[in-house]
């Protein structure tokens, strides 16, 4: 079976305890360490007394980690190999672990575009002398030295994310998902390999008492979870939240409505509808009942597939998991009107290897809760959109508006809890220019004023 150590300062660390993990099928696959809060602490402490590389060679580093995580075999995999080990453990469709891969490495090979976007126009680039900057002005400015991330395992994409920490001169700790320490591992090991010193980056999977600590040994985190992380962690200026993206899109009377159906069908079926961004809820102006109805005959025929068929587009997992995901979804639609009703289908083979069918549920009012409930499938609420009640569109990562009314999307953009807004794109549309849930850099660093003698 394959033992994954973690990556401490001084390279693999392999412990006694180990936490074992099933692939997607519910049979063991590999062993994770399991790094004790002690070992972790001294870690930080490791971390936090090593100057980070000159930001005039961290661009350069991570370029060429994007040719170790392409080129290189690590854990005696390729990248093929490794995508293909991925989507097997997460049940994840391998078209999508490799679009995941590829945004890693195009995030590697252009990791300062972010910074340079987020960075106030007032103040120095980061690494900029003293005596080169402005006699009168600000410097951008760490807030701390060690960032901690506590990834998640819906999509290996999150590993794109905290890169730009490490451009910014943070050392970084990972804490990674036991659903996917694949991932983490072989990026963590191609910046090891490219220059990154392993006293700036380290790798610890462990409990979650120890990930606990490593927040409270840390001076940022970044922290990925549900509901229940949200609460936890919600009212903390040095946690950056990643939640559930309860991710919305309207269809506005004055709309095309076909145009609109297929924008909501890919929002719905983006990353499996495992993604933040996928669409939870579709708000119908005209007729939500029959475009529920129409949404629900396009979602119908969708593709059943193992995760490895590069035609797979719906989640796999072991059987007794889908099914406690269909009853949930099912208890919340009691009393609405089922569209499209979730299934269960064993896929044959080994295990007990399941994928779940798409869900589309009607509800009468967009105030109902379950609009913003979400699951790790393809399952969309429609409801009735009011243009008097938008308020129910507040706390979405995403809100995409498919209208030609900019009054509205003036109106969407002033909603303090939505993150992003688009008009006439789906929820998962992406652009290296906009951020996922605001720039990182905004929770890394502050502006500092500067004056000196010229």
């Amino acid at each position: 079976m394959l033992e994954i150590p973690a990556l401490g300062p001084a390279g693999p660390y392999r412990t006694r305890n180990r936490t074992a993990v099933a692939d997607a099928s519910g049979l063991s696959a590999l062993e994770l360490a399991c790094v004790p809060g002690l070992v972790v602490s001294h870690w930080i402490d490791q971390l936090r007394a090593h100057p980070p590389l000159p930001v005039a060679e961290v661009a350069a580093v991570l370029h060429k980690a994007a040719d170790a995580f392409e080129t290189e075999e690590i854990l005696g995999d390729d990248l093929a190999a490794h995508e293909r080990r991925v989507s097997s453990l997460t049940g994840t469709p391998l078209p999508v672990v490799r679009e995941c891969g590829a945004l890693i490495t195009r995030t590697l090979r252009d990791v300062g575009r972010a910074p340079s976007a987020a960075r106030p126009t007032g103040c120095a680039p980061v690494g900029t002398e003293v005596s080169a900057a402005p006699s009168a002005g600000a410097m951008w400015c760490r807030v701390g030295d060690v960032f901690a991330v506590h990834a998640a395992g819906n999509s290996p994409g999150v590993h794109a994310m905290w890169l730009e920490a490490l451009a910014l001169g943070y050392r970084v700790v990972v804490r990674p998902s036991t659903r996917d320490p694949l991932t983490p591992f072989r990026l963590v090991t191609a910046l090891r390999r490219a220059g990154i010193p392993a006293s700036q980056l380290v790798m610890a999977p462990c409990s979650h008492s120890t990930a606990d600590l490593i927040i409270e040994r840390s001076d940022r985190a970044l922290v990925y979870g549900g509901q229940d992380v949200v609460d936890r962690y919600g009212n903390r200026g040095d946690v950056l939240l990643q939640g559930p993206g309860r991710s919305k899109l309207v269809v506005a009377a004055d709309a095309d409505r076909d145009t609109g159906l297929g924008i909501a069908l890919d929002g719905a079926l983006y990353h499996a509808g495992t993604a933040c961004t996928a669409t939870t809820g579709v708000l119908v102006e005209h007729d939500p009942s029959g475009f529920a109805g129409e949404l629900a005959a396009a979602l119908k025929n969708t593709v059943r597939a193992r995760p490895l068929d590069d035609g797979a587009l719906l989640p796999c997992m072991p059987q007794a998991e889908a099914e406690r995901l269909v009853e949930a979804v099912l208890d919340r639609a009691k009393g609405a009107t089922v569209h499209l009703e979730p299934r269960v289908e064993r896929l044959g083979g080994s295990g007990s290897l399941a994928t779940i069918t798409p869900a589309v549920v009607e509800l009468a009012s967009a105030r109902t809760p379950s609009l913003s409930y979400e699951v790790p499938f393809p399952c969309v609420w429609v409801a009735p959109f009011e243009h008097d009640a938008l308020d129910v569109l507040d706390g979405s990562l995403v809100l995409s508006l498919h209208t030609t009314d900019h009054a509205l999307v003036t109106a969407a953009t002033e909603l303090t809890g939505v993150s992003n807004v688009y008009q006439g794109r789906p929820t998962s549309w992406v652009h290296p220019d906009v951020p996922h849930d605001g720039f990182l850099g905004e929770f890394l660093m502050r502006a500092r004023g500067l004056a000196h003698g010229s």
